[in-house]
């Protein structure tokens, strides 16, 4: 028998601040999306919402258009590819409808759409495919989808704008990724760092608030794994320290891969999703969903 592969690093941010995973980590086709972690720098992630402004606050009109069009045409790329017909599959089976419902039970009840992370959709095609698909989302949740928001620290003001022309409500202030639920709400994190997802659940850390989210994005079994396939090392200490919600909520996740591996998903269909970027902006994504009883002691989980 083989040896089992080694776990891929999954690095939280130790610093806990916005590290756009696209500007560093998806050049090479397989090369695990994670740096090696430092744990010396670990610190708490900012627990309030601070002022935020575009990075570039002036918008160019003109570059607005130009970054619609190349929206557009990642999108129409992505929904032709076999990664989308993947993820249908899946999105349209009834594991992942059956737990969209337990999200948002009551008949004609709707679910927002909270998208973190998501990177310079000006600079980089990794974010604008991720970006895609949220758009791609929410047309195939339809009415159920109240709302789609987006945040990114490095957006900059005509990124915004482009955004906004294509149905999209860029959030005010950041958030840090603490959002408090307080109605059905699907956040979408494409390849946040760990510290982020651990925020989300911190500021969520009830039973009825975990309940009525989804998060899609990096596998929490991915975390757990790599905390106890490399431990004692100094970065399993980190992972541990910065996805520590993440690690002790797991027991409550049903975790469903994104994409349905058996529809299409054989080596000649992996290299062209390779080829068109596309596994480098979906690749180790799962979706989240939680399901606790009101009575759980959510303090005991984390002590």
């Amino acid at each position: 028998m083989s040896p089992a592969p080694a776990p891929t690093d999954p690095n939280p941010n130790p610093a806990g601040d916005w590290t756009i995973v696209a500007r560093r980590g998806r050049r090479g086709k397989h090369r695990p999306h994670h740096p090696i972690p430092q744990p010396q720098t670990l610190t708490l992630t900012p627990s309030s919402p601070s002022p935020w402004a575009p990075i570039d606050p002036v918008v160019d009109h003109a570059r607005v258009s130009k970054l619609r069009e190349r929206m557009e045409s990642s999108i129409r790329r992505l929904e032709s590819s076999r990664f989308y017909r993947r993820f249908l599959s899946r999105l349209r089976g009834r594991q992942i409808q059956r737990a969209l419902a337990r999200v948002s039970p009551s008949s004609g009840s709707s679910i927002r759409m909270v998208v973190y992370g998501v990177g310079s959709i000006e600079s980089y095609e990794p974010p604008r495919l991720q970006l895609a698909l949220a758009l791609l989302l929410r047309r195939e949740l339809g009415p159920a989808a109240a709302s789609l928001e987006v945040f990114d620290p490095v957006l900059s003001a005509t990124e915004c704008a482009a955004a906004a022309a294509l149905g999209c409500a860029v959030i005010a202030v950041d958030e840090r990724g603490r959002r408090e639920v307080a109605e059905p709400t699907l956040f979408y994190m494409p390849h946040c760092e760990a510290a982020l997802y651990d925020g989300l659940l911190e500021a969520n850390w009830s039973p009825s608030a975990l309940n009525r989210m989804v998060v899609l994005g990096n596998s929490f079994a991915e975390y757990e794994r790599y905390v106890d396939e490399t431990a004692w090392s100094r970065g399993s200490a980190a992972v541990e320290a910065a996805a520590r919600h993440v690690i002790m909520a797991r027991k409550y996740v049903e975790e469903v891969p994104m994409e349905e591996k058996g529809e299409g998903g054989d080596k000649e269909g992996r290299m062209e999703d390779d080829e068109d970027g596309i596994f480098r902006a979906f690749h180790d994504t799962s979706w989240h969903f939680f399901d606790l009883d009101e009575g759980t002691q959510m303090d005991a989980l984390i002590a």
